[in-house]
């Protein structure tokens, strides 16, 4: 991180060093951004909402996804704007008046993101048993995990030209499954059959599916987030890198999706791990086509973990230098890494391959992402009214899309409740749980005071912007 040493390290015995990384240029904010969910997870859970609700009604839900995703990044790039700092949700929520709040949100990225990496193995698993299916599944997930853990360990992140290769790789390889699948495999009584919804339809109905969606797509602008300070450009990686992400994401995956969905009865693709895979296998065997989906979705798991240990650890260490954490957690290695946070991180995603509630999974990150967008729209409103601000928030219309966006998101996590009131209840006390704790223990540690009286009264200017 790029933060002041004489802000943090007052205490020589305090065992925390602080270090300066590369900084990334616009393409690799949005490389990243896209290779977060390039297609492992994306799948399951495209199979998981279609069986739900029924492809006319995912397709609702994607839109509904896209413009929440859209309009929060315009108050978004206003508020990176204004506040131009590293861990920038937490600032938000100092200007805001709502510190704890805003640190809350941004420590809860690490299990969120921990959760995602649970899945993105499974699916890992899935993939190399189809490969060799003679080989013991359980060591996958580790043959998965290890390798990019050492490459952060040593200090080699997938950024620049390696990430765009593996992007450029993996788009080819998305457009040419999806061409193949249309032309070879989809039939229109399959189509036909997975349009209307299984089930009743309600009044949430289009609060539920988008809550679903939003879940997947949330981790596009935690990129922008945690990496916010580390840009060589950074108006360029504000405004064009989030949307680059995300629309280079959905290009993607929508097309292979509908041509998923227009091959196989819904009901089996959802029993599918990996339905781009086995619905392949199942039609055509041992065709070239199943290799090229298993290499293309290897690599978008690599390159999802990678960020992974390339972002995650960064926040826990961040943390760990505000006195919330113990300060083993903020060691940097002489290869600028926080070693001691990766390792953690690791054992935290290989102990989530022996979790398989998904359903209950899945319906934590759709609370997630709803009250996630909420407390932007909240943030922005009370940043907006603060006379401190050495720049006023100016976004144009930016009110009423912040009003919008905390109807629509708390109308999500109202449905949320619904489907599942004990994952919601245990998203909410995690949440309450880290407000508590950030706004009554932490202040009374030797660094949590220090951070505080600095934090609290210094901003990075945003003048130059």
């Amino acid at each position: 991180m790029t933060t002041n040493n004489s802000d943090m390290d007052h205490d020589a015995d305090d065992g925390i060093v602080l270090v300066n990384e590369k900084p990334l240029n616009w393409f690799d904010v949005s490389a990243i951004g896209t290779g977060e969910m390039l297609g492992t997870l994306g799948w399951g859970w495209i199979a998981f909402i279609g069986a739900s609700f029924g492809t006319k009604w995912t397709l609702i839900g994607f839109a509904e996804g896209a413009l929440v995703v859209t309009a929060a990044w315009w108050l978004y790039r206003e508020m990176i704007t204004a506040v131009p700092e590293p861990g920038t949700f937490q600032s938000y929520g100092r200007e805001a008046g709502m510190f704890s709040l805003g640190t809350a949100y941004f420590l809860l990225w690490v299990p969120v993101y921990g959760v995602f990496m649970w899945l993105e193995l499974l699916v890992a698993q899935g993939l190399f048993h189809l490969l060799i299916p003679s080989v013991p599944q359980w060591i996958w997930p580790y043959v998965t995990l290890l390798p990019v853990m050492a490459l952060n360990l040593m200090g080699h992140q997938i950024t620049g030209k390696v990430q765009a290769l593996l992007v450029v790789f993996t788009l080819v390889g998305d457009i040419a499954l999806g061409v193949f699948i249309w032309v070879m495999l989809a039939d229109h009584k399959v189509w036909a059959l997975n349009w209307p919804s299984p089930g009743p339809i309600g009044w949430l109905t289009p609060f539920s599916v988008a809550g679903m969606w939003l879940a997947i797509m949330v981790g596009v602008l935690e990129v922008q987030q945690v990496l916010v300070d580390e840009w060589d450009n950074f108006p360029r990686s504000r405004d064009v890198g989030l949307l680059t992400a995300a629309y280079g994401l959905w290009v993607r995956q929508i097309p292979l999706a509908l041509a998923l969905f227009a091959s196989l009865p819904l009901v089996a693709l959802s029993a599918m791990s990996v339905p781009t895979v086995e619905l392949v296998q199942t039609k055509l065997g041992q065709h070239p086509l199943l290799y090229l989906a298993i290499v293309a979705m290897l690599i978008a798991t690599y390159t999802t973990l990678s960020v992974y240990f390339m972002a995650m650890p960064r926040i826990l260490a961040l943390y760990t230098q505000q006195g919330a954490l113990p300060r083993m957690f903020a060691k940097y290695s002489s290869r600028s890494v926080p070693w001691v946070a990766i390792l953690f991180l690791g054992a935290f995603a290989l102990g989530g391959v022996y979790i398989t509630e998904s359903a209950f999974v899945v319906s934590m990150m759709s609370c997630f992402s709803g009250t996630f967008y909420f407390m932007i729209a909240l943030f922005f409103l009370r940043m907006r009214r603060s006379k401190t601000l050495e720049r006023p928030l100016v976004a144009k219309y930016g009110v009423p899309i912040a009003v919008v966006i905390l109807i629509f998101s708390a109308l999500i996590a109202v449905s949320s409740f619904i489907s599942n009131w004990r994952a919601a209840m245990c998203w909410i006390g995690a949440v309450v749980l880290v407000l508590l704790y950030d706004q009554f223990i932490v202040p009374n540690t030797e660094r949590g005071r220090h951070y505080r009286a600095q934090v609290l009264r210094k901003r990075t200017s945003a003048a130059r912007l």
